[in-house]
C-alpha cells in the first residue's frame, strides 16, 4: 500500500526570536555547494510511503501461551474513556478467567472534612468491577492474540470439558465493550461482579500501610455509599452505583445475546456523572448505538477505521525487532489509554488496580505521558490535558490562598477537574504542565492557543511565584537577586531548601514564554517591565564541580531516580550546549546523577531506579548528542523487572508513564526540534545501521521524513503545516535541495557555520535534503523484514522468557 499522509490543518505557528538571528548571521552555501550544478535532476516527486499496516502490525501483535493471571500480564484494549483488561485473578476458581471494567474518569467527589480536601482518599480512582466469564471445565491452556492493527482480543480458550473462541474489542468511538464467545463441547456463562467505591488508598492506611503520620488521612470519617442496585429493562441489566452524598453515580449496563453451549455476545457499556445524574440514560443510549451498529453490520468496520486511520499518522522502522515492537506496542497503549475529548490521562488510564497513588500525579509523570504524542504526530491524543486546562481554569485559580490575588496553581497530585489546594508554595507544578500545554501548541502550530489559552493561566502562575516571594522574603541577601526561601526538588531525599534549581528553572521558562507570546502577539501587557527586571534578577542556576545542584545549599549526593534537578538541561533546553562550556557541565551533571544513583551505597533514604530513570537518561544522552548511552538506557528499560512482558508498568501500583516515554527516548534519538532548530539523526546508534520514520512532528509544526541506510542519512523531507521558517542540520553532506520538487534557487538557501541550514518555508511547502549518493528512485520508506523467530516478542509466551519481567510477574 502507497499512502501520503495529508497534513491536518493548523493555525499560524511560533515566532522565535532566534530563527531571525540566525537567518540575518547566514552565509550562502550556494557557491560552496553549487546547487544548480551539482545535480541533473531539476524536478522530484514527494517522498512514497509503502507499507502494509496491517501485515507490519501483525508481526508485533502480543500473543499468550500461558493463562493471564495478573493486571500486568492481561491483555488490554481501550478507547481513552472505558476499557478492559482480560485475566484469571489467582483467587478465582480454575473455570472461571474475567473482563475487569474500567472507567477511566470514575473518581470520588467528597466534600473536604475540616477544611481539608483529603485528595488521596476523598477524591481518587475507585474500583469498578468485573465480568466473570464462567466455564463448565477448568481452563488449562490459552492461545490468545491482541491485534494491534484491529485493537481486539482474539483466540481459543481450552478447558477440561472442551473449548471456546473469544473475540472482545472496546468500541474505538463509542463507549461499548464487546466479547463474543464460540463455545465447543462447553457452556458459558457471564454475571456482573460490582466493587465497593472503597479508596484504596484508604485500605492501605486501615491496613497500616502508608506515611505514620497521616492521622488525618487514616481517621477521618469514610462512611461508604449504599451498595449497587440491580435492574433490568428491554433486556439490558443495570448496575447502578450512586457515589457518597451522590455526589457523583456510575452505571454499568449489559446485555447477553445468543446461546450459552455456542455462539453469544456481551456487551457492556460504564458511564460515570457528576453533577449530571444521567449515567444510566447515557449507558442505555450506547447500548441502543452498539444494538443498532451490530445489527447493521457497522460495529466493527467503524471501530477498525478509526484505528486504521490512526496509525499511518505517522511510521517508524528501527530494524531492531524487539524495540521496534515495543514502539508500536505504545502507540497501540497511548491511543487505547487517552483521547483528546476524554480525561486527564493518570498513571493507569481505563485500566484499573487497586493503587496507593489515586490520581494525576503532576511531578513528572502526567509530563512524561504528554511527550509522547508529539513527534509521533498524534496530536488528537494529546488534547485531552490542553482541554482540561482550558475547561478547570478556574478551579485552578481556586487551588490558591485567599489574599494571592489573580493567581493560580495545582497540588502535587490531582484529580480529573483539577481542584487540588497547593497552599502558599511555589506554582512548580503547574508551570510543569504548562510547558506540555505550550509543547503542545508549538508542535501544533497553533499561535492562537497560546495566546487565549496558555497565556492567561501562566500569567496567573508568574503572578503565584510573585506572591510567594512576597510572603517568604530572604533575609541577608542583598546582591540584587530574587531568592527563593524554602521550595521542593520532588521526590530527592531532603529536597527542601534555598534557590532549587527546579523552581529556578521554572519560573525563569515561565517568564520567557510570557515575554514571547506578548511580543509575537502584540499584547503590550503592562506586566511586561516587571517580567523583564524579574527575569534579570533570576538567581543563577545552582552549579558545583559534579554539575547542576539540587540547590544553593543542598548538593547532589544521594541516589535519586527523579531527574528533577536537570530539567534546565532537559526538557527546558536552557542549558545551550551548543556552547562548549555548557555542553561540559550539562553532561557532568547527568553523568553524575547517574553514577550517584546506580553506584553509590546509601540507598536507605533512596526510592530504587524506576523505568523512568532509564527512559530520562536516555533522552538527556540523545540531547548531548550521545547515540550510544542513549541507546544503553533504552535497552536498560526494557531489560528492567517492572517493565512486564505486555509493557505495562508497575512499581507495586500501576504508573503508565514509563513505557510511554520510552517512544519520547526513540524519538528523542532520532528527531530533535528545541531552541528553533531541528535536529535530524541526532543520537542515532550504531545499532540501528538503517532507519526510517515518516510524517514525524517537530516544533514549528513540520511533518519530517528521513532515512538512513548502512548508517547514512540518504534523504531528509520535511512539509511545513504553518510556515515556520526553517533552520535544520539535515546529518547530510552537500545535500541536494529541493522545494517543492524542485531544485531549491541558491538565493533561497542559507548555511551557517555549524551547519546548519535556513530556508524560509511558506505553508505547505515541502523541502526535499537529498544525499548525492542516491536517485530520485530511493525515495521510498519501507518496512524492515523480520525474520519469523523475532516476530511476536510481548505478551506471555516463550518469547517473553528472555525477559527479567516475566519470571518476575509470572512464576512458571
Amino acid at each position: 500500500m502507497q499512502q501520503r499522509i495529508e497534513p491536518i490543518k493548523q493555525l499560524k505557528c511560533w515566532g522565535l526570536l532566534s530563527v531571525i538571528l540566525l537567518l540575518s548571521a547566514c552565509v550562502s552555501i550556494a557557491g560552496k555547494h553549487g546547487l544548480s550544478e551539482i545535480s541533473n535532476i531539476d524536478i522530484v516527486n514527494e517522498v512514497v510511503l509503502d507499507v502494509n499496516f496491517g501485515d507490519f502490525l501483525a508481526k508485533k501483535d502480543l500473543l499468550w501461551d500461558r493463562i493471564p493471571n495478573r493486571w500486568e500480564l492481561a491483555p488490554y484494549t481501550g478507547n481513552g474513556n472505558i476499557g478492559f483488561l482480560f485475566y484469571q485473578d489467582k483467587s478465582s476458581p480454575r473455570n472461571v478467567i474475567s473482563i475487569y471494567v474500567g472507567r477511566h474518569d470514575y473518581y470520588d467527589h467528597r466534600l473536604p472534612y475540616e477544611g481539608d480536601q483529603l485528595l488521596w482518599i476523598y477524591r481518587g480512582r475507585l474500583p469498578l468491577g468485573h465480568f466473570e466469564v464462567q466455564s463448565k471445565g477448568n481452563i488449562q491452556d490459552v492461545d490468545l492474540r491482541l491485534s494491534l492493527w484491529n485493537s481486539e482480543v482474539t483466540g481459543t480458550i481450552t478447558t477440561t470439558k472442551g473449548s471456546y473462541q473469544v473475540r472482545s474489542l472496546t468500541h474505538s468511538h463509542s463507549d461499548v465493550i464487546y466479547f463474543e464467545t464460540d463455545a465447543k463441547d462447553e457452556e458459558i456463562t457471564f454475571s456482573w461482579h460490582a466493587d465497593v467505591p472503597y479508596s484504596s488508598s484508604r485500605k492501605t492506611l486501615d491496613n497500616g500501610g502508608g506515611p505514620k503520620q497521616w492521622t488525618k488521612q487514616r481517621t477521618a470519617p469514610y462512611p461508604l455509599p449504599p451498595k449497587a442496585t440491580r435492574s433490568k429493562s428491554d433486556n439490558i441489566e443495570y448496575s447502578f452505583q450512586p457515589l457518597y452524598q451522590h455526589r457523583g453515580e456510575t452505571t454499568v449496563g449489559w446485555e447477553v445475546t445468543g446461546e450459552a453451549s455456542g455462539k453469544q455476545y456481551l456487551s457492556t457499556s460504564v458511564h460515570h456523572s457528576f453533577p449530571e445524574k444521567n449515567s444510566k440514560n447515557i449507558v442505555t443510549q450506547n447500548l441502543h448505538q452498539g444494538r443498532k451498529m451490530l445489527a447493521d453490520q457497522s460495529f466493527f468496520s467503524s471501530h477498525q477505521k478509526w484505528w486504521h486511520d490512526y496509525y499511518p499518522q505517522s511510521f517508524l522502522s528501527l530494524g531492531e525487532p524487539e524495540k521496534e515492537a515495543f514502539y508500536w506496542i505504545q502507540m497501540y497503549k497511548l491511543a487505547s489509554a487517552s483521547r483528546g475529548d476524554g480525561p486527564i490521562l493518570d498513571l493507569m488510564g481505563p485500566w484499573y488496580h487497586k493503587t496507593f497513588w489515586p490520581m494525576v500525579w503532576g511531578d513528572l509523570n502526567v509530563q512524561l505521558i504528554y511527550w509522547t504524542h508529539l513527534t509521533a504526530n498524534r496530536m488528537q491524543l494529546g488534547e485531552s490535558l490542553v482541554n482540561n486546562v482550558d475547561k478547570y481554569h478556574d478551579n485552578l485559580t481556586n487551588n490558591v490562598p485567599k489574599h494571592w490575588k489573580d493567581s493560580a496553581s495545582v497540588s502535587t497530585l490531582f484529580p480529573q477537574d483539577m481542584s487540588g489546594h497547593a497552599g502558599g508554595v511555589v506554582p512548580d507544578m503547574l508551570a510543569w504542565v504548562l510547558h506540555d500545554y505550550w509543547l503542545h501548541c508549538v508542535y501544533a502550530g497553533d499561535q492562537a492557543r497560546l495566546r487565549d489559552g496558555l497565556y492567561p493561566i501562566l500569567t496567573k502562575v508568574v503572578n503565584s511565584y510573585f506572591n510567594y516571594l512576597k510572603d517568604n522574603p530572604v533575609e541577608g541577601d542583598n546582591d540584587g537577586k530574587f531568592h527563593f526561601k524554602n521550595t521542593w526538588s520532588p521526590e530527592y531525599p531532603g529536597g527542601w531548601g534555598q534557590d532549587i534549581n527546579f523552581t529556578i528553572a521554572l519560573f525563569k521558562w515561565s517568564l520567557e514564554t510570557l515575554l514571547t507570546i506578548n511580543d509575537e502577539h502584540n499584547l503590550n501587557d503592562p506586566l511586561v517591565t516587571k517580567w523583564q527586571d524579574t527575569l534579570a534578577r533570576l538567581p543563577d542556576f545552582q552549579i558545583d564541580e559534579n554539575g547542576l545542584r539540587i540547590g544553593k545549599d543542598i548538593p547532589f549526593d544521594k541516589p535519586h531516580r527523579h531527574y528533577s534537578h536537570l530539567l534546565p538541561i532537559y526538557p527546558l533546553a536552557q542549558i545551550d550546549i551548543e556552547y562548549p562550556k555548557q555542553a561540559k557541565m550539562a553532561r557532568t551533571s547527568v553523568d553524575h546523577w547517574l553514577d550517584v544513583t546506580f553506584n553509590q551505597q546509601q540507598k536507605d533514604k533512596a526510592m530504587p531506579v524506576t523505568g523512568y530513570t532509564a527512559t530520562g537518561a536516555s533522552s538527556i544522552y540523545s540531547t548531548l548528542g550521545d547515540a550510544e548511552k542513549a541507546y544503553h538506557y533504552l535497552n536498560f528499560f526494557i531489560q528492567h523487572k517492572n517493565v512486564s512482558p505486555t509493557t505495562m508498568y508497575a512499581e507495586g501500583n500501576p504508573v503508565i508513564e514509563s513505557p510511554l516515554s520510552y517512544a519520547t527516548s526513540v524519538h528523542d534519538m532520532l528527531l530533535q526540534s528545541w531552541g528553533g532548530k531541528v535536529r535530524i539523526f541526532p543520537a542515532s546508534p550504531k545499532q540501528w545501521p538503517d532507519v526510517a520514520f515518516h510524517q514525524f512532528r517537530t516544533q514549528g509544526a513540520f511533518l519530517v521524513t528521513a532515512k538512513k541506510a548502512k548508517g547514512i542519512t540518504q534523504f531528509v523531507e520535511l512539509e511545513s503545516l504553518v510556515g515556520t521558517p526553517l533552520v535544520i542540520s539535515p546529518n547530510i553532506s552537500n545535500p541536494i535541495i529541493y522545494i517543492d520538487g524542485k531544485l531549491a534557487d541558491k538565493a533561497l538557501v542559507k548555511q551557517d557555520e555549524s551547519g546548519f541550514y535556513a530556508i524560509d518555508v511558506a505553508k505547505g511547502q515541502r523541502v526535499l535534503f537529498m544525499s548525492p549518493e542516491i536517485t530520485a528512485a530511493d525515495l521510498v520508506i519501507k518496512p524492515q523484514n523480520i525474520k519469523k523467530s523475532q516476530q511476536n516478542l510481548f505478551g506471555l509466551n516463550d518469547k517473553t522468557t528472555r525477559l527479567p519481567s516475566h519470571a518476575f510477574y509470572y512464576h512458571e
